[in-house]
């Protein structure tokens, strides 16, 4: 079942961990991130890396991020397109204010190194399992 385009704002305000999808050197290249959500764009920090260069040269990236429920077979993904570009002075202290306040002071000695990023979200969708009299599927329709 498909979700609103809030809901899956609110999945993602949630979710600790996403995945970003981006092309390197022509192939596609997938890597876990921490992150947050201000507004129409999720904001990061990266390290100088195979992931920042591919982002350099192709902007259009795909970021994914879902749960699973073992017990019950729930799940939920949320799936958005977007364009990446390097932050502004503003950007980067709020991006860093922001990771802060969801991830606490865990990521405090990561947040001097690095680029923030922002990805301004171009679409956003989001699936849910089946639910009620609904048949209920794994996620990727196993």
């Amino acid at each position: 079942e498909s979700i609103t385009a809030e809901q899956a704002r609110r999945f993602l305000d949630e979710s600790l961990v996403a995945h970003i999808g981006v092309i390197s050197v022509g192939e596609p290249y997938v890597t876990p991130m921490s992150f947050v959500v201000d507004s129409d764009r999720i904001l990061f920090r990266t390290k100088p890396g195979k992931r920042y260069e591919a982002m350099l040269e192709n902007p259009v990236v795909s970021i994914e991020a879902s749960t699973f429920d073992n017990e019950t077979g729930d799940w939920t993904s949320v799936i958005v397109r977007g364009r990446a570009a390097e932050a502004d002075d503003a950007t980067i202290t709020l991006t860093v204010q922001l990771l802060l306040r969801k991830y606490g002071t865990v990521l405090g000695p990561l947040l001097s190194r690095g680029h923030v990023v922002e990805v301004t979200i171009d679409e956003i969708t989001g699936m849910i399992s089946g639910g009620g009299f609904a048949m209920r599927t794994r996620p990727g329709r196993l």
